[in-house]
């Protein structure tokens, strides 16, 4: 694959990735941050055995856009308003979550 390729297949995964999370999480809320999380994370087990252009293109791009610690961060602050320890849970859900997700994604391949 072509320089230009991967920076165009690159800007692309990174968009797509950035407009699926946003719209998960306008939709529907923590909730939505949570999943995109976990399934990103899921999803990069199952493409760490990988490498090259898919590897950059998809691992880090178009997953890395859709996944965000910024994200997590945001909405559990917003959460602690309501319940420091709904935030608390919500950081400690999402964590486990991914983390079990990409064991789940790497045993898989």
């Amino acid at each position: 694959m072509t320089t230009v390729a991967v920076i165009v297949g690159f800007s692309v995964a990174a968009a797509a990735g950035t407009v699926l999370r946003w719209r998960t999480s306008t939709a529907l809320g923590p909730g939505g941050t949570l999943l995109v999380n976990i399934a990103g994370a899921f999803v990069l087990g199952l493409f760490a055995s990988t490498s090259g252009a898919a590897a950059t293109i998809v691992g880090t791009a178009g997953l890395g856009a859709l996944t965000t610690v910024s994200g997590i961060l945001g909405e559990s602050a917003r959460l602690s308003r309501a319940s420091p320890v709904l935030a608390l849970g919500y950081v400690s859900l999402t964590i486990t979550g991914a983390t079990a997700a990409a064991y789940t994604g790497l045993t898989l391949v």
